[in-house]
């Protein structure tokens, strides 16, 4: 056949001047043919298919770019494609925008969605204090469950090294994985700024093992194992490290549980090393290790429940659990450090009344801890408190609008109101048709009726007023005076759990200075909360589903404030109120923030978060502050940034973050993103100015049918983006 001929398969198409086909053997042989199929094109003078999956071609280019002449393909003399599994090109050469780029005498690349064992892209950044850096990942898929990544390194300051990278899933909750870096580390000459090497070098590696196990929906637990050579090494290769580290220590942490319907039971043990320490290499034995902690707790057992007003619940429950601190150094020269320590949490809750919008209950909670030290000639020690808060609540609730969806005929709306609505009914649109083209002429009823769906929300706004008096009705320590003066300071405790109740919030600890004294005090809570109501379309292909699964819930935003103040009469009066908490944010198309603030009357000190994000046609705007006025734990910390993106092509992004307090950077990110409207390949570049790094680092991606690919383009107004690694 010729002419222009069409050859039409399984998720492939193929055009071509001249197609022979033998009916016995099924082959096709193709002249001056266009391969089409969903994930990329091939175009070649000479094309042959020699089975269902297989087929040859010469003098061939190859491309998944929607836009070949504007973006970039592969020319080889040769071409092998096999349908679901690779290409591969002879004497290939690598052409961009026309441009002739590389050669390369032999390139195979996926053309599925499947994983595939091979080598990727790799990742060059430079540092002023490592020179060049090149990473090459080889990637290596073992089976549908199990792959392994091994990437050497070269940077050209330090020496070579490699990451290393294993995961295996065993279930879909069950997982585990292990990264790892190895560093032959070049050794200079001492004095500062000498760059003569040694000769000599030093052998240093960092790894993490992680690993979840869910048995059942009741039973599973968590390991994590983190662990290096030497603690420099978390400043020195922080742009890799910083990606495991969450607290100041590292080491072994396990928790699991096990649930039953009316309690469970959990276990947590840790073994870690600090490294904010001195010392690069050894042990902190003056660090207090969790080996181990038992937990149990208890659903609220209900003991009586009427369909009344008054009275109508009561409900009983208990947390607790035992832990053993141990420290290394057994000589505890300043603090006891080895101790076992048992906390029992009894309580006991009553609900007095629940009258329209009023309700009200009491609470009543015991809060019992014994302690056993490792040295016997010490004596144990234990404390109790006894705790009764007391809540009165008012809610208001009320609904603006109904959510519902409804279908118009065109021809039944306005023509002012036609151009405030696009296909859902919320968001104004130009009448290009008027504007640009002219008016077109309307098919006839008959052959089709033109529908516009509008979908209302409705909202609701919920407030609840809360009066909730506290009253510490008992409270006493018994056993070792040395222990109890150790842990009336916060630098005694093991946690927050070891300090004196009717202190707790006057000591020195960002954890309980934002409590509200226990001892006759009254808190007053507002909460407000605005949520979206909407009608979800409907889908006539799941069954069942419209009359239960017919809306969508969005919160919107909230307000919230607590207020405390102190009614004893032997607290002088300029002293009574407590900490201020204001949490409110919200969130809307173009804009949203998150403001949380403590402020604390008697001192005039804040401890407070804020962000928000301003985002307009083509820029994005953020900023994050945070504060801690308090002399021993000063902060003040602010994070801005913008994005600018003026055509589909390119963006440009800047995130900066100072220390006010000592008026220095603390990082800046430069980021330049090139995104071609072919969605076939991106680059980014980006450049790190840190107190510690100078560091410079470009991406080059192709498009191979990834979401991720797609995603990098669609949340480009995402700060997550950009990060400081």
């Amino acid at each position: 056949m010729e002419g222009s001929v069409r050859f039409v398969g399984e998720n492939i198409t193929i055009y071509a001047s001249k197609i022979e086909y033998n009916m016995e053997t099924g082959a096709l042989q193709m002249v001056n043919s266009r391969m089409i199929t969903s994930d990329f094109s091939i175009v070649a003078t000479e094309m042959v298919r020699k089975s269902q999956k297989l087929y040859y071609a010469k003098e061939a280019e190859f491309t998944t770019c929607r836009d070949c002449a504007e973006s970039w393909l592969i020319s080889g003399s040769e071409v092998f494609v096999e349908l679901d599994a690779y290409v591969q090109l002879y004497h290939a050469l690598v052409k961009v925008k026309g441009v002739d780029v590389l050669y390369v005498p032999y390139i195979a690349l996926p053309v599925k969605n499947k994983r595939e064992s091979g080598i990727l892209f790799p990742q060059v950044s430079s540092r002023n204090i490592d020179g060049l850096h090149y990473e090459q990942p080889i990637y290596w898929a073992v089976n549908d469950s199990v792959d392994f990544t091994f990437t050497p390194t070269f940077l050209s300051q330090r020496g070579y090294g490699s990451n290393l990278q294993y995961r295996q899933a065993f279930s879909e909750y069950s997982w585990i994985e292990l990264n790892g870096k190895v560093v032959q580390d070049q050794i200079y000459r001492p004095g500062e700024g000498n760059t003569d090497k040694s000769g000599t070098s030093f052998f240093r590696h960092f790894f993490e093992l992680e690993n979840h196990q869910q048995w059942s929906d009741d039973f599973g637990y968590h390991l994590k194992i983190t662990g290096s050579k030497d603690n420099d090494i978390y400043r020195d290769f922080d742009f890799y490290t910083n990606d495991y580290l969450f607290r100041n220590d590292v080491g072994g942490e396990f928790a699991g549980d096990l649930r039953f319907d009316r309690f469970s039971i959990a276990l947590e043990s840790d073994y870690k090393q600090n490294i904010i320490t001195t010392q690069p290499v050894g042990f902190d034995d003056s660090y207090v290790q969790i080996l181990p902690r038992v937990s149990l707790s208890t659903t609220p057992y209900l003991l009586w429940e009427f369909e009344s007003d008054y009275f109508y619940k009561f409900s009983v429950g208990m947390d607790g659990d035992y832990t053993v601190f141990k420290q290394n150094r057994l000589n505890e020269p300043e603090f006891i450090r080895n101790a076992g320590r048992a906390d029992l949490a009894p309580y006991a809750e009553l609900n007095l009344l629940n009258k329209g919008p009023i309700t009200l209950k009491s609470r009543y909670q015991l809060d019992y801890q014994e302690y056993h030290f490792q040295d016997e000639d010490k004596q144990g020690f234990s404390k109790v408190s006894s705790l009764v808060s007391t809540e009165m609540a008012f809610a208001i609730d009320r609904i603006y609008g109904l959510a519902y969806e409804e279908k118009y005929q065109l021809d039944e709306i306005k023509d002012e109101d036609r151009e405030k609505l696009n296909e859902n009914g919320r968001k104004k649109v130009n009448s290009l048709s008027k504007e640009i083209i002219g008016d077109l002429p309307r098919l006839k009823d008959t052959l089709t009726q033109e529908k516009i769906t509008v979908r209302r929300n409705s909202y609701r706004h919920s407030q609840e007023f809360k009066f909730i008096h506290h009253q510490l009705v008992g409270a006493s320590e018994n056993g070792n005076r040395d222990f109890l003066e150790q842990i009336e300071n916060e630098n005694g405790w093991f946690d927050y759990r070891d300090a004196i109740a009717a202190d707790v919030f006057s000591v020195g600890s960002n954890e309980t200075r934002t409590l509200i004294p226990p001892n006759n005090t009254i808190e007053f809570q507002w909460n407000n909360v605005l949520i979206r109501k909407s009608p979800k379309t409907f889908n006539f292909l799941e069954d069942d589903r419209y009359l239960k699964d017919n809306f969508s819930y969005t919160k919107l935003g909230e307000f919230n404030l607590s207020q405390g103040y102190i009614l004893d009469p032997e607290q002088e009066s300029d002293q009574r109120l407590t900490r201020l908490l204001l949490n409110t944010s919200y969130a809307a198309d173009t804009w949203s923030f998150h403001l949380l603030d403590y402020y604390f009357h008697q001192g005039g000190d804040n401890i407070l978060f804020f962000s928000g994000q301003k985002r307009f046609n083509n820029i994005s705007l953020l900023t994050q502050y945070n504060l801690n006025s308090f002399e021993n734990s000063s902060l003040r910390n602010l994070r801005t940034g913008f994005q600018v993106r003026p055509t589909d092509v390119v963006g440009f992004s800047l995130l900066s973050e100072t220390d006010l307090n000592r008026n220095e950077n603390v990082a800046t990110v430069y980021q330049m993103d090139i995104m071609p409207n072919n969605n076939c390949w991106i680059l980014s570049l980006k450049y790190i100015d840190r107190f510690t790094i100078k560091q410079f680092a470009f991406n080059f991606e192709f498009n191979f049918g990834s979401e991720e690919f797609s995603a990098y383009k669609r949340n480009f107004f995402n700060f997550d983006r950009i990060t400081a690694q």
